[in-house]
């Protein structure tokens, strides 16, 4: 009797787990960049935590510059995905003594072991940072 119990456990979870996977397309990144003087200075973060949420249809993403301005993960888009690649946007916007700006994000994942990419760019100026980092990719 025991055995037959374990047995529809073990169907239900096989069974459930076919279904997992479609239903909880929940992916987070969690990266680290090197800090670089040469990169901005700090505008490309060390940390980021960037999740895309397919359930609800929300990306967010929290970094320590974010964490500064705003205080709370900001919304990001997804702005290309292939077979190797996933890549997002974002924009912060920000006030520092008095005068205010924004920086435009992308960050490219690479499924194939290449490293990160984070690209800065100060809105209204030529110049941009870039950084090449490591992640951890979780999905549930």
């Amino acid at each position: 009797m025991a055995f037959g119990k374990y047995a529809v456990a073990v169907g239900f979870l096989a069974i459930s787990g076919a279904f997992g996977p479609a239903a909880a397309k929940i992916t987070q990144y969690e990266c680290k960049f090197p800090y670089e003087e040469a990169r901005g200075g700090g505008w490309i973060p060390e940390i980021l935590i960037l999740t895309d949420d397919d359930v609800k249809g929300e990306i967010t993403v929290f970094d320590p510059v974010i964490k500064h301005f705003v205080g709370n993960p900001i919304e990001a888009r997804l702005s290309g995905r292939t077979k190797a690649r996933s890549t997002y946007t974002w924009e912060l916007s920000y006030r520092n003594r008095g005068q205010g700006g924004r920086m435009i994000y992308t960050f490219s994942y690479f499924n194939n072991g290449q490293p990160a990419k984070m690209k800065g760019e100060p809105g209204g100026y030529d110049n941009s940072w870039t950084g090449e980092g490591t992640c951890k990719v979780s999905k549930g």
